[in-house]
């Protein structure tokens, strides 16, 4: 594969690529909240180099704000979601590529569904780890997350050393412990609401009819809710959806063996 650097400009910035043009179906790879267009263990790479093999054009984006793109005031959910839309215009406009596909790691996920309630004409979303979006989480959590589940999720955060050092950090801090053990993985109050789109994108995508592909680990603690949720609700609506477990897996899918497991799932379906 035979990527160049690319600047998209984007408002009075721009947004950092890594683009390979290589046909007409556009593969175009976003990274979660906090990450850049690698993504963790270079997960995102692998996957673009492999479905380069498959003749297909990809782009890796970083975000505004994120990687090498040009600062911006706040990373909101949406703002991901306006800087997705402007690299799939840019790549449409400037290589005339006539299917799109997007392949979303986590927050990655919530931009892709973003851009498909707003793009009629993207015809496959591919999410990797994907949770609900903040208003649905609590619906998600009570349909699909069993409480033996839940209170091993919480055992497990007891027992981690990053747990223990804060609850020793300075002084012996028993409810900042607590805290941090009930702490939503999305982040503080503030935080949330960076990652609260100001639309309702689940009723929004309702319309959409595009294929949607989720990929999940075993091992990640919010995976079952996530899963149960999203294809109860794609199937309610009428949008094929299929999904995969990697056995064993967290979150990042971190070794090898996992991220090649699910790169291969990626790839098999989006050639199928």
């Amino acid at each position: 594969m035979s990527e160049q650097a690319v600047n998209i400009p984007h408002g009075d910035g721009w947004l950092a690529a890594d683009l390979n043009v290589n046909g007409d179906h556009a593969v175009i790879f976003l990274p979660g909240w906090s990450g850049t267009r690698y993504g963790p263990q270079r997960i995102l790479l692998q996957a673009a180099e492999a479905c380069a093999k498959h003749s297909f054009t990809t782009l890796r984006l970083d975000y505004g704000g994120r990687g090498d793109s040009s600062e911006v005031n706040e990373v909101t959910l949406d703002g991901m979601i306006s800087n997705a839309m402007a690299a799939i215009t840019w790549l449409r406009e400037k290589y005339q590529v006539q299917q799109i596909s997007l392949v979303g790691l986590c927050s990655g996920g919530n931009v892709a569904l973003g851009v498909a309630s707003l793009d009629e004409n993207i015809n496959n979303v591919i999410c990797w780890s994907l949770l609900p979006f903040m208003e649905d989480k609590g619906k998600a959590t009570r349909q699909g997350t069993p409480r033996k589940a839940m209170v091993a999720q919480y055992l497990r955060k007891i027992f981690t050393l990053q747990t223990w050092r804060k609850l020793f950090h300075g002084e012996l801090n028993v409810k900042g412990a607590q805290d941090s053990l009930v702490k939503d993985k999305e982040g503080d109050q503030e935080e949330q609401q960076h990652k609260t789109s100001k639309r309702v994108i689940m009723s929004a995508l309702a319309g959409y009819r595009g294929k949607v592909f989720l990929i999940y680990g075993s091992r990640d603690p919010e995976a079952t809710g996530a899963r149960s949720f999203y294809t109860t609700w794609f199937k309610q609506h009428e949008v094929e959806v299929a999904a995969h477990t990697v056995e064993n897996a967290p979150h990042n899918f971190y070794t090898a063996e996992w991220t090649a497991e699910v790169i291969t799932q990626t790839v098999n379906w989006l050639v199928d």
